[in-house]
C-alpha cells in the first residue's frame, strides 16, 4: 500500500514539473500554442493552435485545425483532421476525415473514414464500415472493411478484405484482395502481382495490370453468409466492434509482448495471489482517485487515474484474452508467431464475450479471470526500479 501511495506522489510531482496540460468540460477550444502534451475530454473539442507534443483526446465532436507535432490518440464520435500531423494517428470513432498530411501511420477503426485527395499519409491499418482513400499512402494499406473505395496511390502493398472493394487507383506493391463484390475500375493500375477472390469468380483486369499477374485464389474466400455485408447498422456496428477488438489485441501484444508473456507465467505459478491483487486494484484505484480530487494539487492525478481506470475497464476483456493466449503458448510450448498469438487472443475474446451471456455465472467467471489477469500484470511491475551506475568517459 505504501508503494502505491509513493507511486501516486511521484506521479503528482512529475505532472507539476512536466509540460503537461489537461482540459475537460462541455466545449473546449484551444486558441494558444501548447508546448507539451495535451489531454482533453469534452463534448465538443476544437483545436485552433499548434500542439508541440502528443495529443490525447476523447469527445463527441473533434476538429483539429492546426499542427500536432507528435502522436495523436483519439476516441470520438466525429473527428476531422484539418492540421498537419508530425507522427502517428491512433483513433476510433463514428466518422473520421483526414484533410492534411500525416507523416506517420494511421491506425483507425470507424464507421466511416475519408482520406482526402491530394494529401499523403504514412500507412493505413483500418477496420470500419466504409473506407474511402482518395489521397496517397506512402506505406501499406491493410484492413477489413464493409466497403473500400481506393482511388489514390499506394507506394507499397495492400491486403484488404471486405464486403465490397472498388479499386480505381495505383498500387505499386503486391495486392491481396478478398471481397464478395470486387470492382476493378478503368483507372486502376497494378504494378505488381495480385491475388484476389470474389464471389463471381475470375475477373478480367484488362489494361490495369502493368506488371505482374492477377491470380484468382479460392483460399481467400470469405466464408460468412450474405447477411454479413448487407449494410445494416447493427451488422456494421458488429464489424466495427470486432475490428476494434482485434486492433487493440494486436497493439497490446506488439507493445507489451514481454509483459504479457511474464504475466501468463505468473497466472500459472501464482493464481491466487494474482486474483487477490487484481481484486484490490479494482477497489483501491477509485478510492485513491476520490482522495486525489479533494486537494487542488491532486486533481490532475485524480483525473489521470479516472481516465486510466476507465480505459483499463474498457480493455479488460482484451487484456485478459491476450494473457490467456500467451498462457496457452507458454504452457504448451507452442512457440507461436505474433500473428498466431493475436488470432488466438481474438478467438478467446469472442469466447469470453459468449461466456458473458450466461446469467450471473458468466459475469462471475469474467470478474475472476479479469482480476487474475490484472493481478499477474501488477506482480510483474518492478515497483522498486533498477539502480543504474553512471558511466563516465575518460
Amino acid at each position: 500500500m505504501k508503494k502505491l501511495f509513493l507511486l501516486i506522489l511521484m506521479t503528482a510531482n512529475f505532472i507539476c514539473a512536466s509540460a503537461l496540460r489537461i482540459e475537460y468540460g462541455n466545449n473546449i477550444v484551444i486558441t494558444q500554442p501548447v508546448y507539451g502534451d495535451l489531454y482533453i475530454a469534452a463534448g465538443t473539442i476544437t483545436i485552433n493552435a499548434p500542439v508541440h507534443g502528443d495529443l490525447v483526446v476523447a469527445g463527441g465532436t473533434i476538429i483539429i485545425n492546426d499542427t500536432i507535432t507528435n502522436d495523436i490518440l483519439l476516441v470520438g464520435g466525429k473527428a476531422t483532421f484539418n492540421g498537419f500531423v508530425g507522427d502517428d494517428i491512433r483513433c476510433a470513432g463514428g466518422e473520421i476525415r483526414i484533410t492534411k498530411n500525416v507523416t506517420g501511420d494511421v491506425v483507425v477503426t470507424s464507421g466511416s473514414v475519408i482520406i482526402d485527395k491530394g494529401i499523403t499519409i504514412g500507412g493505413l491499418l483500418a477496420s470500419g464500415g466504409k473506407i474511402t482513400v482518395d489521397g496517397n499512402v506512402a506505406g501499406e494499406i491493410r484492413g477489413v472493411f464493409g466497403e473500400l473505395f481506393l482511388n489514390g496511390n499506394v507506394a507499397k502493398s495492400i491486403d484488404c478484405r471486405g464486403g465490397s472493394i472498388t479499386v480505381n487507383g495505383n498500387v505499386d506493391g503486391s495486392s491481396t484482395l478478398s471481397a464478395r463484390h470486387l470492382v476493378i475500375g478503368k483507372d486502376a493500375v497494378f504494378n505488381n502481382n495480385v491475388l484476389y477472390w470474389n464471389k463471381n469468380g475470375t475477373l478480367d483486369f484488362k489494361q490495369s495490370m502493368k506488371n505482374g499477374t492477377a491470380t484468382y485464389d479460392p483460399s481467400l474466400r470469405i466464408k460468412t453468409g450474405e447477411w454479413y455485408y448487407l449494410g445494416a447498422a447493427t451488422i456494421l456496428g458488429l464489424l466495427w466492434y470486432l475490428g476494434m477488438a482485434l486492433l487493440m489485441i494486436c497493439m497490446i501484444q506488439y507493445l507489451f509482448s514481454v509483459t504479457m508473456k511474464k504475466a501468463a507465467d505468473t497466472v500459472f505459478d501464482n493464481t491466487l495471489k494474482s486474483l487477490g491483487l487484481g481484486f484490490l486494484f479494482f477497489i483501491v484505484v477509485p478510492i485513491i482517485a476520490v482522495v486525489a480530487f479533494i486537494t487542488m494539487i491532486g486533481v490532475p492525478v485524480g483525473l489521470l487515474l479516472v481516465f486510466g481506470y476507465i480505459l483499463l475497464v474498457i480493455l479488460a476483456t482484451v487484456i485478459t484474452s491476450v494473457i490467456a493466449a500467451n498462457w496457452v503458448n507458454n504452457r504448451y510450448d507452442k512457440k507461436w508467431t505474433f500473428g498466431r498469438l493475436a488470432l488466438t487472443a481474438f478467438g478467446i475474446f469472442i469466447l469470453l464475450k459468449l461466456v458473458l451471456l450466461a446469467p450471473f455465472v458468466g459475469w462471475l467467471v469474467m470478474c475472476i479471470l479479469i482480476c487474475i489477469s490484472f493481478g499477474s500484470i501488477l506482480l510483474n511491475i518492478n515497483w522498486k526500479g533498477r539502480r543504474t551506475v553512471p558511466v563516465t568517459s575518460q
